[in-house]
């Protein structure tokens, strides 16, 4: 297909010049990224945390990128081929490398960051994601914790001041010689924001960045990662007025809470697309986002799928969305799996939408359903197939088959 080189494992392979034949090709893989970001001056940032990675590495991406040239890494690449690959892909004129660094499991943060070898790290927060493979949150924290480790010497750690285990991260990076900053909502973060005017189509943030002030127009952008940002540009010693409306026109990825105006049924809706993944925490954030939405004679839908990987504690966790949803302006809820059955049983019964059987099910209990304005947000874990639903819907075609 035009490759000018083919790494090969198998034996039988006939002998070609442009094979290069070694014992494993993912080893081979993982010292050729090393290798890469050794030679390479970039400087990398790091990204991990239980919620909010993808889309914080979009931000920083983009928006260094109008800076010096930036790479970062495509869609959600974050196990140890995507982080790999985009390691691989730096060149010499990249200024800056952003990379998502993910995990299931305790100790793959260490090898994956290990080869990313990050100038700045970044812990978004920490949640129950994958807390099947371990034994409580705190072994989940131990396991982000990891990126510390790695961290090169005389960099920098930028910390989630909200965070319940923030004391315990500042304290390990303080272990490790790191320069520890901190973003959040609590007035005590390095960054935080003074004070937030809602306007009628956009917000204003006064924000305090260490000792400077400054206000951010800003659109369509959670809070948390806007604050990270303004981090990571005051610490690459960037202009930070030159970004101060940056925000106003940010176009959310496909999948991760992009309000989509959608025509279906003879009438536009509101399609919030969060559908790529779900754990308690996204999950929490979302139904409260879309519960701020104030419009008069306007409805508020979700449709929910199961969150998965929660192991022995799923119970515990879709039937507590349940009080979330409760206290929320939410008008109905509809579900999509077994899991989620809790939450929908949980939920008070003026709430309770309908269940679909099948996704094919859209269309016969939505056509009755919503009308002109209305939002309906879609979300759960990339396996139920609510991201399928998402796209045909946003694309407009139709549903027959779509799991």
């Amino acid at each position: 297909r035009g490759a000018r080189f083919c790494v090969v494992s198998k034996s039988k392979v006939k002998k070609n010049k442009k094979f290069i034949f070694v014992k494993n090709t993912n080893s081979f893989f993982r010292n050729y990224a090393d290798m890469r970001t050794n030679l390479l001056n970039s400087i990398i940032i790091g990204v991990t945390g239980s919620v909010g990675k993808t889309s914080l590495k979009n931000i920083l991406g983009q928006i260094l990128n109008k800076t010096e040239s930036t790479y970062f890494s495509p869609h959600s690449y974050n196990n140890k081929f995507g982080v790999q690959y985009s390691l691989s892909n730096l060149e010499p004129y990249h200024r800056y490398g952003v990379f998502e660094i993910g995990m299931s499991k305790k100790g793959e943060i260490n090898k994956l960051s290990k080869l990313a070898k990050p100038h700045i790290s970044i812990i978004t927060n920490i949640s129950e994601a994958h807390i099947e493979n371990f034994k409580n949150i705190k072994g989940i924290a131990k396991a982000k914790s990891e990126i510390i480790d790695n961290t090169r010497a005389n960099g920098v750690i930028i910390l989630n001041k909200d965070d319940k285990f923030f004391n315990f991260l500042k304290k390990k990076a303080i272990t490790k010689k790191l320069k520890v900053v901190s973003f959040g909502l609590s007035k005590k973060a390095d960054i935080f924001p003074i004070k937030i005017t809602e306007k009628k189509d956009f917000n204003i943030i006064k924000l305090k960045i260490f000792n400077q002030k400054m206000e951010i127009n800003t659109k369509n952008i959670n809070i948390y990662n806007l604050l990270c940002t303004f981090a990571v540009l005051k610490e690459l010693d960037i202009n930070l007025l030159d970004y101060k409306d940056y925000f106003l026109n940010y176009a959310k990825t496909d999948g991760r809470g992009k309000n989509n105006l959608v025509k279906r049924f003879n009438i536009k809706f509101n399609l919030i697309d969060d559908s790529y993944n779900a754990n308690p925490l996204s999950m929490k954030n979302s139904i409260q986002n879309l519960s701020k939405i104030n419009i008069k004679n306007v409805k508020k839908y979700l449709l929910l799928g199961d969150m998965l990987e929660l192991g022995k504690k799923s119970y515990y966790y879709h039937k507590n969305l349940a009080n979330v949803i409760n206290g929320s302006k939410i008008d109905k809820l509809f579900i999509f799996g077994k899991e989620i059955m809790e939450t929908y049983k949980s939920v008070d019964k003026s709430k309770r939408g309908n269940i679909l059987q099948q996704l094919d099910d859209f269309d016969i209990i939505f056509k009755e359903i919503l009308n002109s304005g209305d939002y309906l947000l879609l979300k759960g874990s990339n396996a139920t197939g609510l991201n399928k639903l998402s796209k045909k819907i946003i694309t407009n075609s139709g549903l027959k088959n779509v799991i």
